[in-house]
């Protein structure tokens, strides 16, 4: 039987929703359904994160219970990249990068991730990938985020009430600017109410998003911006920023309306007059909502475990039967 090393990955204990924690609970769980001896690893017994269904196993450091050979990898989110514990273990270290803004935060001073002994990273969208190997010298394979399952609504989902989701991830200027406005020129008078999201399970949102007309987003620094796609996915049309990889996903007036970074009042200015026409543009409401669901369908779990599947199966044989069919490199 080929060698088999171990995978971990770093969680933070992080009690904040965060679709990046999410992604290292799947990756986790994907991989021990295909015969991956894979394992989370968390700060302090009992921390699992409360909003997230998750079954993936999970160790604890300070159980002192875990200790990696040589070959074993260790999967380490950027922004924690430079942790002194992590520098003193003696394995194979993989970045996993979902924010390209915040990787010079996670270096803490140093000029590249090899400095700090990690051989690779698996990047989140094909524009990080661009910047760890032209800015980072880091060799680097793009594996896709998923949207939750349980966020699709389907194509039969034009029926919606008269709300609008947001979602305070950080204090922002721009987001306090869009609630008060939006509360001021939508009373109840005209039908339309607004939902902040803070403080809901996973589950909550995704049943949130799916009864809801639009999402408006004003996150500027995300790689992803997860909610954007939930939102997609659910049938929730989203009224956002580029963001920083919008682009890889994002097209205004197709799949979604998207303004650049900061036009908070041309955002609301679109926000309003989506509004204020809403009963004469039903058609053309269908058309973006189909059409972002066709977009989130290329961010399934199916797409990120293909992916993960294909890029551990360097170093490793599948055990599951479903991994072994799937086409998945042999070393």
């Amino acid at each position: 039987m080929a060698f088999e090393p171990r995978v971990f990955y770093y969680v933070p204990d992080n009690k904040q929703p965060s679709w990046g924690i999410g992604m290292l609970h799947t990756h986790v769980r994907l991989l021990v359904r295909n015969g991956v001896r894979a394992t989370a690893i968390h700060d302090r017994f009992p921390f699992r994160p409360s909003w997230l269904e998750t079954d993936a196993p999970i160790e604890y450091l300070d159980q002192g219970s875990f200790r990696p050979d040589a070959d074993d990898i260790l999967v380490v989110p950027e922004i924690v990249a430079a942790r002194s514990w992590i520098r003193e273990i003696r394995c194979r270290k993989f970045v996993f990068v979902q924010g390209s803004s915040i990787i010079l935060a996670g270096l803490k001073g140093h000029a590249t991730f090899g400095e700090l002994g990690y051989e690779r990273a698996i990047a989140i969208m094909p524009h990080v990938h661009k910047i760890l190997e032209r800015h980072f010298d880091l060799p680097s394979d793009v594996i896709p985020p998923c949207v939750a399952q349980y966020f699709f609504a389907g194509q039969n989902c034009d029926h919606r009430e008269k709300e609008i989701v947001l979602c305070p991830k950080e204090p922002s200027r721009d987001y306090d600017i869009v609630v008060a406005m939006l509360r001021r020129r939508l009373g109840p008078q005209t039908g339309w109410s607004l939902i902040e999201v803070a403080g809901r399970t996973h589950r909550e949102v995704a049943a949130i998003l799916q009864r809801a007309e639009f999402h408006v987003n004003v996150n500027t620094q995300e790689s992803f911006n997860a909610i954007v796609p939930e939102a997609m996915a659910a049938g929730c049309i989203a009224v956002c920023y580029d963001a920083v990889g919008g682009r890889d996903y994002l097209a205004d007036g197709v799949n979604a309306y998207v303004l650049p970074n900061h036009h908070v009042f041309p955002l609301l200015d679109r926000v309003l007059d989506l509004v204020d026409r809403y009963d004469s543009v039903p058609s053309d409401l269908a058309r973006i909502r189909r059409y972002a669901i066709e977009t989130a369908e290329q961010y399934t779990e199916t797409h990120t475990e293909r992916a993960l599947l294909a890029y551990f199966g360097r170093w490793m044989e599948f055990a599951s039967p479903a991994a072994a069919c799937s086409g998945n490199p042999r070393p």
